[in-house]
């Protein structure tokens, strides 16, 4: 396919950065807009250079001059959008989180097993910092795989909108956890149970641009994930921290992989031998420490570049919709594990995308 047209589902503030990526890519352009109000879809259309624009998204999915669609409205719509897409025969992006009802995913699945176009489903975290991290994800360096730890979290969200309503299906779980949950996954593969808390530890915020909220959302999440090996991942998200903390520790017998942690985007800590295309540091007190060279990041490796690409090749994307529809059920789980009080047990799975040693998780036969 030489060129992709592409049309945007959605044309709030965080359209802004598709439109911008596919700009710089060669044989690749937004043809078509739609919002929920046509002067909004319009003023898109216009602003964007795009030919057409819709107010009733079904009516863009039948443009035949559109091949793929990217999908940036609010939460509660992505899943169903994402089926009708997908029934139309368009190649899609969905924006996270991919469903906020389990329902949804349901149908979402059955669609996928049927499809024969692209789909991936956001976030995607396969950044410089993060690729160049799983060359070192082996046991040369860390010896076997141990657990995994990961967050974002963060004040809150600064303004005193729709982020709180419980209309918007937000809140901490589905807003931000889904991105060190998609970073987890990427890591360890697919986990076998989940047991989580959730509440609302803040019910009325005072907002960073000065706003009064009763929040109606989640805002205090911790999750626990369980391996068929035996692993445990923790992962946290609250909107109560005085700063940004957004990082993973893959945690190996002899080493460690410290991504977005205490200020440096990658560090390997090897016990076993010196890091190469690696710079010793200092780092936490630590000895063995190393700064990989990360690359500077390319609009064709980002988002809408690795979409057009597997559009494009047939390929995998690395956020496929079976990673991203264990995440989703790792979320709708969660909420279910803190209500119930108990773990529940998961039934989706996916292949790791890169190569990861097969054996890299299993200490059941060596001496440790």
């Amino acid at each position: 396919m030489d060129e992709i047209r592409l049309g945007m589902i959605g044309c709030g503030q965080i359209s802004t950065r598709f439109f911008n990526q596919a700009k710089q890519l060669p044989g690749v352009r937004f043809v078509a807009t739609c919002a929920a109000h046509d002067e909004s879809a319009r003023n898109k259309a216009q602003e964007q250079g795009c030919e057409r624009w819709y107010r009733d998204y079904r009516k863009l999915l039948d443009d035949p001059s559109v091949d793929a669609v990217v999908i940036t409205t609010p939460h509660q719509f992505h899943a169903p959008m994402a089926i009708d897409a997908l029934r139309a025969g368009k190649h899609t992006l969905v924006e996270k989180p991919l469903t906020t009802r389990w329902p949804h995913a349901i149908t979402l699945a059955d669609e996928l097993s049927r499809a024969r176009v692209t789909f991936m489903a956001l976030p995607f975290v396969h950044n410089p910092a993060f690729l160049t991290a799983l060359k070192y994800a082996r046991e040369e360096y860390l010896g076997k795989i141990t657990g995994v730890e990961a967050d974002l979290s963060f004040p809150g969200p600064p303004r005193s909108n729709w982020y709180y309503s419980r209309e918007a299906e937000g809140g901490a779980m589905l807003d931000t956890m889904v991105y060190p949950l998609a970073r987890v996954a990427a890591l360890m593969g697919p986990a076998r149970r989940v047991a989580a808390f959730a509440n609302t530890l803040i019910p009325r915020r005072l907002c960073g641009d000065g706003g009064r909220v009763e929040s109606q959302v989640d805002d205090n999440v911790t999750i626990i994930l369980e391996y068929a090996t035996g692993q445990q991942a923790v992962v946290r998200s609250y909107w109560a921290q005085s700063f940004m903390q957004n990082g993973t520790v893959l945690h190996g017998r002899h080493g460690a992989i410290f991504l977005g942690r205490w200020g440096r985007p990658l560090v390997v800590k090897s016990d076993l031998k010196p890091v190469p295309d690696a710079e010793p540091i200092e780092f936490l007190g630590l000895e063995h420490c190393y700064a990989p060279r990360i690359p500077e990041p390319r609009v064709e490796d980002d988002i809408v570049g690795h979409f057009v690409t597997c559009i494009r090749s047939g390929e995998r994307p690395r956020c496929d919709g079976s990673i991203g529809l264990h995440i989703a059920e790792q979320q709708m789980m969660a909420y279910r594990s803190a209500q119930m009080k108990r773990e529940i047990d998961l039934e989706t799975t996916f292949e790791p995308w890169w190569d990861r040693e097969p054996k890299i998780m299993d200490l059941s036969r060596d001496w440790l």
